[in-house]
């Protein structure tokens, strides 16, 4: 499952917004978890082996009509009853091998008691038949007054424990079944399920009925039902259909954003070994959709956020690879082999975001994977609420198991694991893992003992340390040069916090020392047996630059002692990536420095891996001074990616006072030949406080772009403008009726603005009650942010509402616990709730001013959000859904 909020996605006047743009402003960079999932598995009476779903709808009562027939084997002698996950149904009937049953519910369970004890391997097939209006798992997305066009759609989402809202079922991932799905919807309607179409019949008042049939079993959370009115494209990989859905009026944008998705299918199953192993793979864009999207067997379902205008689709280097490659990936880890609890998610989401690197690096290079990997782990390491706990876990309750450690983490263990086994012994392992365990559930002993036969190579402590233990190691590391003896002594020391699961980590990795005379590669291990370590060299003259962990294939942080010279050497000729973006950071620390800036100009204009370029940017910005705002100018006259000059001019941010810097970028938001770098730019003005800035900030709201681009960067900016004249314009577009991307940047900005305004609270308040969960979460961290305790009972109205997912309270007491708070705790219960470390950098001190503090979080995360898309998966954020 992908659930993070995209950026970079279409818009439409009725689409939603992207969660990220809210959210942020007081969660940046944490995932917002569940904690009502089951953590074991359960033990099971029977074994469900099929079902056959059929459904209908009606639209006028948002009310779902099923008809399911469950054949079970049981196992264990003496049972007695048979139990279903069903919440919210009404239960008109249940028979027993066609006879008549008794039945009752009871704490979200369908009990149907049998005739007699069953013995083990006796069969049942019991059919039920039901209705409900469900509050969640199955969503009606219909036209309204504020949407009258808006194409209709019905569509579900079962992990993790939803599908029992919608259908009464065995609702846990420990047992796999075959399915046949009846579909009866409006003629004119398109629709899709699990497995093979079959058939699609005529019915009765102008309606069809559809019958798809999965005949490779999976776990019931990967069920699927997309009905509605859609725009259908097809395509094929290796003779088996491969089809994309968009809702009616966006079929124009399928072909831009997915048509790459036969190559990832033929990278994988040819990476993998195994060929992918279902009857169909259909891609479904809907709207409102409650995350990323969803690895349903056979029929992903995703964000129809993910159809970027086609205008906009070129400004995005990766498009909408990631999402598409990771829900991909999840045919094979989550789908084909699937976990067997919720304790080792990891083995569903890390493979899914590993799997995404193979594509990255595979499509667009060595680099772009290289950078989007090192990206991701200074981000995890960002989040400090991730690093005490272990990747497998079943303690999750209070933070959920969909966090940055199942993603992010998990991902980079993956890696890792390819490095230290070398890509051929790796592959045949995850080709006897898939086998092995084809059609089954997993735990991630599973993994170890698969790779482990395969390869001949014991993994236990590589295990141990990365998927039980917890955190990453910290290394101090300095050097010394001995002429005399032509020998360089590494000092490693290994400084993380020896508590709960964290421990000394055992690190094989790799030294390079190069000297006038070239580089010399040689390998160490890092030991667990003492926190700090000498390793001696020889070398044949003084080390021009000394590299721990060449190219960056460990997760860790360092703090490498070194002289500027080196950084210098090291940024202009380190080959790999991973060294050329640590020496800009360490080089960014060095303010009033002529040399830096000259350097980092030089990376900006030449290097060959735009990653490198944008960082330099971002250097540039931070070092400040007149010399750094002109390299910056001057580097636009140049750069054409719009992915570096977005940087280059958000870069141009962080100088205030200059001009010639204003006017460069008045005229870039005006005209320019990248979206993104008119977006950067009217951003930059409101950051800076520009002369005159909100009457720019006022042509563009007015002004037309594809999916409101323009508009909505400058709703966002206004907050961090400052000036109160922008709150009538607003509250206009926080208004219902107004687009929902529109809707979420105004009261993004409008929490920062006449804090003491009670009408702004109230009006906000008042869109706490929406449908739309986006606006929903906007105005609960709106409240938070804007500190008025009068928004108190409003929140707390809304945490005792009937359809609130368990996942939705925790942030909104959070946000009452800071507005309760007094006035020097709000900035650590504020910290508490995005998951920040409060003593970091991304957190303001006691003494800066609350309103700087967010616009400075902003900043970063808007920076973020540009150049990640969901690449990064601990942004990763489990949306709860709205009330339908």
């Amino acid at each position: 499952m992908n659930i993070a909020p995209f950026p970079n996605l279409a818009r439409s006047r009725c689409r939603p917004a992207t969660f990220a743009a809210a959210a942020l402003l007081a969660i940046p960079f944490v995932a917002l978890q569940l904690g009502a999932d089951e953590p074991y598995a359960r033990s099971r009476d029977y074994d469900l082996q099929h079902s056959r779903i059929a459904l209908r709808f009606d639209l006028d009562q948002k009310k779902v009509m099923g008809d399911v027939t469950h054949t079970v084997t049981i196992l264990h002698d003496s049972t007695s009853k048979i139990v279903f996950d069903s919440a919210g149904l009404t239960i008109h009937s249940a028979t027993l091998n066609k006879s008549a049953a008794k039945f009752e519910t009871k704490d979200d369970k369908l009990i149907i008691p049998l005739t007699s004890a069953a013995h083990v391997g006796e069969k049942f097939d019991i059919t039920i038949r039901y209705e409900a209006k469900p509050t969640k798992g199955l969503y009606f997305i219909l036209p309204d007054k504020d949407c009258p066009d808006r194409p209709k759609q019905v569509w579900t989402q079962g992990e993790a424990e939803d599908t029992r809202y919608y259908l009464p079922t065995y609702d846990y991932p420990n047992d796999r079944l075959t399915t046949e799905t009846v579909l009866t919807v409006p003629a004119s309607w398109i629709t899709v399920a699990n497995g093979k179409l079959i058939n699609v019949s005529e019915a009765a008042h102008g309606m069809k009925t559809w019958t798809w049939k999965e005949s490779v079993p999976s776990s019931t959370y990967l069920f699927t039902v997309v009905a509605g009115e859609f725009e259908e494209i097809k395509d094929s990989w290796r003779g088996i259909p491969v089809t994309y859905y968009a809702p009616k009026g966006r079929g124009d944008r399928l072909s831009i954003n997915y048509s790459r998705t036969p190559q990832m299918i033929e990278l994988f199953s040819t990476k993998l070994g195994v060929n992918y192993p279902w009857e169909k793979y259909a891609q479904s864009m809907v709207d409102d959709f409650v995350a990323g999207g969803m690895e349903n067997s056979s029929a992903t379902t995703n964000t129809s956020n993910s159809l970027q205008h086609p205008k906009l689709a070129p400004e995005f280097l990766t498009g909408e690879d990631g999402l598409i490659s990771h829900e991909l990936g999840h045919q094979w880890f989550g789908d084909l082999v699937t976990c067997k609890d919720w304790g080792d998610i990891w083995l569903n989401e890390g493979f899914a975001t590993f799997m995404e690197s193979v594509w990255t690096e595979s499509h667009f290079g060595k680099d772009e994977a290289d950078y989007e990997r090192w990206q991701s782990a200074h981000h995890w390491f960002e989040e400090a609420n991730l690093y005490s706990k272990p990747i497998v876990r079943h303690d999750f309750n209070d933070s959920g198991e969909f966090d940055g450690n199942a993603y992010t983490k998990s991902g980079w263990v993956l890696y890792m694991l390819r490095h230290q086994l070398g890509e051929d012994a790796f592959y045949h392992g995850l080709k006897h893992y898939l086998e092995v365990n084809r059609g089954k559930n997993v735990v991630t002993a599973d993994l170890a003992k698969a790779m482990e036969e395969a390869t001949h190579t014991n993994v236990d402590q590589f295990f141990s340390q990365w998927l039980y233990g917890a955190g990453a190691p910290k290394f101090d590391l300095s050097y010394k040069y001995d002429d005399a003896k032509h020998e360089v002594e590494l000092m490693v020391k290994q400084t993380q916090r020896l508590e709960g699961r964290v421990g000394l980590f055992h690190i094989p990795t790799e030294v390079e020392i190069t000297t006038a005379s070239g580089p010399k590669l040689s390998p160490i291990t890092v030991s667990q047996d003492k926190d700090t370590a000498i390793f001696t060299f020889s070398v044949d003259s003084a080390p021009l630059m000394v590299l721990f962990d060449k190219g960056g294939h460990v997760l860790k942080s360092t703090e490498f002692h070194k002289e500027k010279k080196e950084w210098l050497y090291q940024l202009k000729n380190a080959p790999d990536l991973a060294d050329r973006a640590d020496a800009i950071t360490a080089l960014a620390k060095l303010k009033g420095d002529d040399e830096v800036v000259a350097a980092l100009s030089n990376a900006l204009l030449n290097d060959k891996a735009w990653g490198i370029r944008a960082n330099a940017a971002d250097a540039l910005g931070q070092l400040g001074g007149s010399t750094a705002s002109q390299q910056l100018l001057d580097a636009l006259n140049t750069a054409k990616e719009p992915w570096v000059r977005n940087r280059i001019v958000s870069a141009l941010a962080n100088f205030k006072d200059a001009p010639a810097i204003v006017a460069r970028l008045n005229s870039i938001a005006g005209d320019d030949s990248s979206y993104r770098a008119r977006a950067a730019a009217l951003q930059a003005l409101g950051r800076l406080k520009a002369t005159n800035a909100l009457a720019t900030l006022d042509a563009a709201v007015a002004a037309d772009s594809p999916d409101s681009f323009l508009r909505n960067a400058a709703l966002r900016s206004m907050g961090p403008l400052g000036d109160d004249k922008a709150v009538p314009l607003l509250l206009q577009w926080s208004a219902p009726g107004k687009p929902i991307d529109s809707r979420n940047a105004a009261i993004f900005s409008l929490a920062r603005l006449q804090k003491d305004n009670k009408d702004i609270t109230n009006q906000i308040a008042s869109y706490l009650s929406e449908a739309h969960f986006p606006i929903r979460m906007a105005s609960i961290f709106a409240l938070g942010a804007r500190g008025d305790a009068s928004a108190i009972p409003a929140l707390e109205a809304l945490l005792k509402s009937d359809d609130l997912s368990i996942e939705m309270a925790p942030m909104i007491k959070r946000q009452i616990a800071s507005l309760k708070a007094p006035s020097g705790e709000k900035r650590h219960s504020r910290g508490e709730a995005s998951g920040e470390d409060p003593d970091s950098e991304a957190s303001p001190s006691p003494a800066t001013n609350e309103q700087d503090a967010v616009a400075k979080r902003l900043d970063r995360l808007e920076h973020l959000m540009q150049e990640m898309a969901e690449r990064l998966k601990t942004i990763e954020t489990r949306l709860p859904p709205p009330k339908p």
